[in-house]
């Protein structure tokens, strides 16, 4: 174990666990961050179908009302 110890693996193991916390630590902020990407990805979908349905039924009423009063 001496030999281990004279060798720095005490500190590099240390600094191993460090960047290993710190890797953590970035990865839960990317989840955190891509679950609001989500969401806002699904609010611009549910947007987008409703002005897509409000731009289909415009000229179908605009289409009916002339058929209707010709």
């Amino acid at each position: 174990m001496a030999a281990l110890e004279s060798n720095g693996w005490n500190e590099w193991s240390r600094h191993v666990l460090s960047e290993l916390e710190r890797n953590n630590d970035e990865l839960k902020e990317l989840r955190t961050a891509l679950e609001g990407i989500r969401v806002e990805i699904a609010t611009l979908k549910v947007k987008a179908g409703v002005w897509g349905a409000a731009a289909g039924l415009i000229p179908t009423i605009a289409a009916g009302l002339f058929f209707v009063l010709r």
